[in-house]
């Protein structure tokens, strides 16, 4: 199966992971000139990256804005800098255009042309083989050992076969869905080689909440702001669809902040993500103002803080009261002035009709202990302002994660400090290299993830060559 080009290289590199950075990391290192061997524990290649994106694949992004600490999060998310200035997103689109991948725009998104991931896994694939890099499918690792004799080796005992390479490139993945493989076999493996793993939490997960309120509004998307508060710190703050289930909220802007509370509740802290359901209305004219707060101002010593978003424009009916007071409760009462005054020969039961979701509405009126029957002309000043408060403060108390069941990626991993970021070397074990989410980098939704992953793919398996 060798090509005759094959013959005169020098250095073997074994690739444990056959995921996105596995693959790419190994076809670095073959262009590079290295014999690689790829060791996939799964009987086929790339089964969560055919997963992605709803099986679309948003394999990057082309908005790089707020990068370091935003979009790519970490202990020491500065780390990832060096490899994504190697490999850019539109270095990725060019890269994947040389293997047949066309790009396919939605915004800053960017998804193969045929809307398919698995045309990404076959394009990675067909170029493994045209570089005849040898995989073995189905072979779990079992144990490792660097050997210091001579220039120093790898013996890599796998299920099937024991594998010896000069370089080793840990790109096993995470404990996130478990069902494509991702056990932590790559913690573990990292561990035995002496490396720190940080600790570990399901991210980009919904969030299970207190009550049993939410039960009540299952199946409600709505437009939204999030802000979470962990022992009365205000850590973040995102807009988008959010989404309610028996359990909780998801949806992306919860994702967004899933790692920060996965955290917190690791610690033993009192999390909180309050809920305003009106953003058109009560966010008009001000931006989601999430100023970067350093955790040491505010006392989180674990929790990164995410840097700056902006709110989504929306329409406002009371935007001429904006200037005047840009507290969402005050405007929310502004707001439901208002309807009270239209809406005066109703009975309370149709006030949120054509505002709020039906379900959303009944259960604020029972959370403001206002009956439905009530005319509308007699609701109090304290009905009316409790209704504003919860319109625009609701109180979702976070118990737990959704799991690593459920989570789309990791929080945590291999300790970047004890990593190249210029090259993925490690710093303790000559010869070891890492790539993609083993590493304490993770990514927010949009293809940051795989961003990464091609990314430290392409510098450890570039550099594992040499």
């Amino acid at each position: 199966m060798e090509s005759k080009r094959n013959e005169n290289r020098k250095t073997t590199v074994a690739v444990i992971g056959g995921g996105a950075a596995g693959m790419m990391a190994a076809i670095e290192a073959a262009r590079a000139g290295a014999i690689v061997t790829l060791i996939e524990k799964n009987p086929q290649l790339g089964k969560k990256l055919a997963m992605t994106g709803n099986g679309r694949c948003n394999y990057t992004n082309l908005d790089m804005s707020d990068r370091i600490g935003g979009k790519f999060r970490g202990f020491h998310p500065e780390f990832a800098a060096p490899a994504l200035d190697a490999l850019p997103p539109e270095a990725v689109l060019d890269w994947f255009r040389a293997i047949g991948v066309e790009p396919r725009f939605r915004g800053s998104y960017v998804y193969p042309n045929s809307d398919q991931a698995s045309a990404v896994v076959d394009a990675l694939r067909e170029e493994l083989h045209r570089l005849s890099v040898k995989v073995h499918y189905n072979a779990e690792v079992k144990n490792i050992q660097r050997i210091e004799k001579d220039a120093g080796y790898f013996m890599i005992q796998c299920t099937d076969a024991t594998v010896k390479a000069d370089r080793v490139i840990l790109a096993a993945g995470s404990k996130a869905a478990p069902k494509t493989g991702s056990n932590g076999d790559g913690y573990f493996i990292a561990r035995k080689l002496g490396h720190t793993i940080v600790p570990y939490v399901p991210a980009l997960c919904g969030i299970r909440c207190a009550g049993d309120a939410f039960r009540a509004l299952a199946g409600i998307r709505t437009e939204a702001v999030l802000e979470l508060v962990i022992d009365g710190h205000s850590v973040d703050r995102e807009a988008g669809e959010l989404q309610l289930v028996d359990y909780g909220i998801s949806g992306i802007p919860v994702f967004q902040l899933s790692r920060y509370a996965a955290y917190a509740l690791q610690e033993g802290k009192k999390a909180a993500v309050y809920i305003n359901f009106l953003p058109g209305f009560t966010e008009a004219g001000a931006a989601v103002r999430n100023s970067k707060r350093a955790s040491s101002a505010s006392g989180i010593s674990t929790i990164e803080v995410s840097a700056a978003k902006n709110a989504q424009n929306a329409r406002a009916e009371v935007s001429c009261c904006a200037a005047k007071a840009e507290d969402p409760k005050d405007l929310a009462v502004q707001l439901y002035r208002q309807r009270q005054e239209r809406l005066a020969g109703r009975k309370m039961e149709s006030f949120f009709t054509g505002l709020l979701h039906q379900k959303l509405g009944q259960l604020l009126l029972r959370m403001a202990s206002v009956r439905p029957e009530l005319p509308v002309a007699e609701l109090s000043e304290k009905q009316l302002r409790s209704l504003a408060s919860l319109s625009v403060r609701f109180k979702a108390e976070c118990v737990e994660m959704n799991g690593f069941l459920q989570a789309q990626v990791v929080a945590g991993g291999v300790d970047t400090t004890e990593v190249d970021p210029g090259t993925m070397a490690s710093r303790l074990v000559p010869g070891l290299y890492f790539a993609g989410e083993v590493l304490d980098i993770d990514g927010i939704c949009g293809g940051y993830n795989l961003q990464w992953a091609w990314a430290s793919g392409f510098v450890a398996g570039r550099h594992a060559a040499v």
